[in-house]
């Protein structure tokens, strides 16, 4: 194994960040193996394509006849194509959950399953000039076992152990990439004009009088309580839409809609959700959300704040409801929060 290889597979195990082991891990491949497309499918529980990563490696031109390698991994998380024969070939990989091949007119395209800690959580595809030697096979098959023990680890690691979801830990690490991702597409008006997406909100969930309940039936029936109604809310979300523990009974999801309707509907399915469900002994359990539309030029805090106000609202109000801090400030329910100002509300 070659010095250069060894680098690289430091350098997936180096880091905690999901995106950052993902780009890792393309550019271990890319630098192993000559490919003239490289590409990563994220998939859902259902096998549909919810991210993909598009590696590519060239020549940069520099002064006089002088040239640098240079590569570069593009993300897409929406109205993401996939090639037809990529797909064809897909169908065959899912199923038999073993590498497959095929011959193209300019070559061949190889594809390789992606195991997660829960199965299948996606699929490395790549275009050759020619095919892939058995060599060659055998040392990206051994990347991948690298990249999925460690993956799992890190999984594992950023888990709330009770519920399966997120925990703040993860969310703390996470924040920062997300928002400059965020703030990345919104300044982005093509994408966003050619996107499904249009908006990003940052909800913060609350079970209500949740208190009562352990206190009337025990910790052990709240524990049940929390990993059911975690389960209610993660089933209304994408999988590119991450759901956190945030801590006690409060959950935290940052999730993508077309319009501010849209949005509302999402959370409003998500409070309707809870309340329909039968719960052992308590029989019927509820929830608050309250809800900012993300501004990618405030910081995480900032947003947080904005969406915990309008879950304080939301309680204050009854409880079992959605409140939007738009909304409310549209009413003059509450004031514009800033910080560095004298008067948060």
């Amino acid at each position: 194994m070659s010095i250069s290889l060894l680098s690289k597979l430091e350098k997936i195990t180096a880091t905690r960040d999901f995106v950052a082991i993902e780009h890792s891990l393309l550019r271990a491949i890319g630098s192993t193996v000559h490919v003239e497309d490289l590409s990563l499918w994220t998939l859902d529980a259902n096998h549909e394509v919810t991210k993909a990563l598009h590696y590519y490696r060239q020549i940069e031109v520099l002064a006089g006849s002088m040239g640098r390698d240079t590569e570069q991994v593009d993300t897409v998380y929406a109205n993401i194509e996939v090639p037809a024969d990529v797909r064809s070939l897909a169908q065959t990989v899912v199923l038999s959950l073993k590498p497959a091949a095929r011959k193209t007119e300019t070559g061949g395209l190889q594809m390789f399953p992606l195991i997660g800690s829960h199965g299948l959580s996606g699929l490395i595809s790549m275009r050759l000039s020619q095919p892939m030697g058995e060599h060659d096979q055998e040392l990206i098959n051994g990347i991948l076992r690298v990249y999925s023990n460690y993956h799992a680890l890190l999984d594992e690691s950023q888990r709330d152990r009770l519920t399966g979801l997120y925990n703040r830990h993860a969310m703390d690490l996470n924040i920062d990439r997300m928002w400059s991702v965020l703030g990345r597409e919104s300044t982005q008006a093509d994408a966003r004009r050619n996107s499904v997406v249009q908006m990003y909100a940052l909800a913060v969930i609350d079970i209500d009088h949740f208190k009562k309940v352990n206190d009337q039936y025990g910790h052990i029936l709240g524990d049940e309580i929390l990993l059911l109604v975690s389960r209610l809310i993660s089933s209304c979300f994408r999988k590119s839409d991450p759901v956190y523990r945030y801590g006690g009974e409060e959950f935290l999801v940052v999730a993508g809609a077309e319009s501010p309707q849209a949005m509302h509907t999402l959370f409003e399915r998500v409070r309707s959700k809870v309340e329909g469900h039968y719960f052992p002994q308590v029989e019927s359990v509820t929830v608050s959300v309250g809800y900012a539309i993300i501004d990618p030029a405030l910081s995480p805090s900032e947003n947080i704040g904005r969406a915990d106000r309008a879950l304080y609202c939301a309680k204050e109000m009854g409880r079992n409801q959605v409140q939007s801090f738009s909304d409310l400030l549209q009413r003059g329910l509450i004031k514009d929060m800033r910080y560095g100002s004298t008067e948060l509300f």
